[in-house]
């Protein structure tokens, strides 16, 4: 049986691989995007929740941006720390910047979706920009992507930034993640004028006003933990100009700072990603253990012809792995060769997740419950 299933794991590692060698050329990088002058209001919205550590850093580098003209809005989302003083003195300081507070979560709603959806309310720009209160803007980052959208004729673009991780284990689940998205979820096909696929990063978001409105905004994904990713999707769907860029050396934020952290921000998005399926999430398991942790246990341990076809594998695997690492971060490449161990460690925090949203009945997420019937309710009612 397995030099057959291994035959065919190997086609399917090829197949991925010419995938990968043209899709990832459709992703351009708008590092050194030559920039001018814009004057049009870009309404930047920040939702923040219990984020003291980070926020005056980030509003600080949206001020300081060059080159465009900017209102920007914090979405005080409940805080419980000191966010809510610091978003005020930066109100103070700053004309251009707004401070909302929110101080409860309507029924229904996901706290971020809802505090985003408030923002959309209060900005006044064309433009809107999603983006998160730890992520660090390098000075005329807004004003290249700007001018890369307006060139680009584009209603929504969605930028990969720079992924800061503490730890060695760190950055090689992080590197496991963008290649898992990469084959799963394809993200060249933003870049294509089909309306299928579609992409949404939450680090950072620009979306026409007009486009927002005609997909619903985040009321149609209100209870959508994977909401970056829903939204670039609905965008796709009603057949609008989609581009994804990578913006490493401009856009930068710290993922987790460390693994216990991963484990708790993995507990929100395991089920949405898998559509709340578990036939799906038992594939999913399944598949990366046979997929990319046995083929190098076979390498040494296997019948010759599985070790051959093993030892394929695990060179197309760490190939693949090299082009996800490059194309969406700084690590150094030799990183990939903790892919079995960063393998194993996903399906672990995927095992656990699954395990404690249904023992829960639902997910915690920023001291909040969301119960998984209603969760499921909510996205059979949306596809």
């Amino acid at each position: 049986m397995w030099p057959y299933l291994y035959a065919v794991l190997l086609l399917f590692w090829v197949v991925v691989w010419i995938e990968f060698q043209r899709g990832f050329r459709r992703i351009p990088s708008i590092d050194h995007y030559p920039y001018q002058t814009n004057v049009e209001l870009i309404s930047v919205i920040v939702a923040a929740k219990d984020e003291d550590s980070a926020i005056h850093q980030t509003i600080q580098s949206l001020v300081e941006q060059k080159e465009v003209n900017l209102e920007i809005i914090i979405i005080n989302d409940r805080s419980t720390d000191s966010t809510e003083p610091i978003a005020q003195s930066l109100s103070k300081r700053y004309e251009n910047v707004k401070l909302v507070s929110i101080r409860e979560l309507p029924e229904g709603w996901l706290g971020k979706n809802h505090a985003l959806h408030i923002g959309t309310n209060v900005a006044s720009g064309n433009w809107l920009v999603f983006t998160d209160a730890d992520i660090h803007f390098k000075p005329h980052a807004l004003a290249r992507i700007f001018t890369y959208t307006k060139n680009s004729k584009a209603d929504h673009v969605t930028a990969a930034p720079d992924l800061h991780a503490s730890s060695l284990r760190l950055k090689g689940l992080i590197s496991f993640f963008l290649f898992g998205f990469s084959y799963l979820k394809r993200p060249w096909s933003a870049n294509s004028s089909s309306n299928k696929g579609g992409i949404g990063i939450g680090a950072f978001q620009m979306i026409k006003r007009e486009c927002y409105e005609a997909i619903g905004g985040h009321k149609k994904i209100r209870l959508r933990p994977d909401d970056d990713l829903a939204l670039g999707v609905n965008v796709k769907k009603a057949g609008y100009h989609q581009r994804l860029v990578t913006a490493i050396h401009l856009l930068s934020v710290e993922w987790y700072p460390n693994i216990r952290s991963a484990l708790k921000g993995f507990e929100k998005n395991a089920l949405a990603g898998l559509n709340y399926s578990i036939t799906l999430a038992i594939f999913a398991v399944s598949g990366v253990f046979i997929s990319q942790v046995l083929p190098f246990y076979f390498i040494v341990f296997g019948p010759l012809s599985v070790q051959i076809l093993s030892v394929l594998i695990v060179i197309l695997l760490f190939h693949l792995y090299a082009m996800s690492t490059r194309r969406f971060t700084n690590y150094p490449v030799w990183i990939i060769l903790g892919l079995p161990f960063s393998a194993l460690l996903f399906i672990y925090m995927l095992m656990r997740a699954l395990l404690l949203t249904y023992l829960r009945g639902g997910i915690e997420w920023r001291n909040q419950r969301y119960s998984l019937k209603e969760l499921k309710k909510f996205y059979k009612n949306i596809k």
